[in-house]
């Protein structure tokens, strides 16, 4: 049976392993943190299960009671759905573990061991946007137009390092938003206008914003996901800051690594604790 939540198009994607899935959650103070976990997927009806695996962040604020989350499911074909959750636990040596464990991700990889089933009630999702190449390219475009506009202003942490800062130039770059929205869930999605102006800032077009009926406010804690084909991950937090209706941008203060060989290390400053 169909949960009337989560429909059929959205369910075959949430199936496929190889779809990107952002998670956001927060932290105790509002603060969002949006991670890739392609682990996440269907149990039964509007019950879903990922494996913890390179989560340290994410896990230590569901484990503080924070258990408002979003998945972002992005297509590779760029058809995107968002769906809000709340936490439920983690489980480990029962049969939801076992099911997770047995999924194509953890069983045949020795150095992928889940440390626990993450579990979550569905209670809403979105309807399905679609972005074509062309949207892609037009946002692209704008950004960089826009870039002009936003000011600079040096600091002594937030400075994306160059390979950062390469990849965040990118088009073909998965660069996804999160902030927390007025309902306490994080609302997350993806934006391609969205380009750095300087190793601090970033120039925010707000084109899938403003599609998804979503609104960012000036001073708004955001947090991005950006997801290249290396593969490498990375997350960068700051402040929103708007310049207009259609653009603003993003006034950055932490830089994260989240893959291997050190997920978790901030990189925007030397060697701290690992917060992802």
């Amino acid at each position: 049976m169909v949960d009337s939540i989560l429909k059929q198009d959205l369910l075959d994607a949430m199936k496929v392993f190889e779809t990107p899935k952002f998670m956001a959650t927060k932290d105790s103070k509002g603060e969002p943190n949006v991670v890739p976990v392609l682990s996440w997927t269907v149990y039964e009806d509007k019950t879903l299960v990922y494996g913890d695996f390179m989560t340290y962040k994410t896990r230590m604020n569901l484990n503080s009671g924070n258990n408002q989350l979003s998945i972002l499911v992005f297509t590779t074909d760029l058809d995107s759905w968002l769906i809000k959750a709340d936490f439920e636990s983690y489980h480990h040596n029962d049969k939801i573990y076992e099911f997770i464990a047995q999924t194509p991700l953890f069983r045949y990889n020795q150095y992928t061991n889940a440390r626990g089933a993450g579990v979550a009630n569905a209670t809403r999702a979105s309807e399905k946007y679609g972005i074509s190449k062309m949207m892609v390219l037009s946002s692209f475009l704008k950004a960089k137009f826009a870039g002009r506009s936003v000011p600079k202003k040096d600091t002594k942490e937030g400075n994306m390092p160059l390979n950062v800062y390469k990849r965040m130039s990118q088009m073909a770059a998965v660069k996804v938003l999160a902030y927390i929205s007025e309902d306490g869930y994080p609302a997350v999605f993806p934006e391609f206008g969205m380009l750095p102006t300087s190793s601090n800032r970033i120039v925010l077009k707000r084109g899938e914003e403003k599609r998804r009926g979503f609104s960012l406010q000036e001073g708004t804690r955001v947090a991005i996901s950006l997801v290249t084909l290396e593969p490498a991950a990375f997350q960068l937090k700051g402040t929103f800051r708007e310049i207009d209706e259609a653009t603003g941008f993003i006034e950055l203060d932490r830089v994260y690594a989240c893959s291997l060989p050190r997920p978790g290390v901030r990189v925007d400053i030397p060697m701290l604790t690992p917060e992802v």
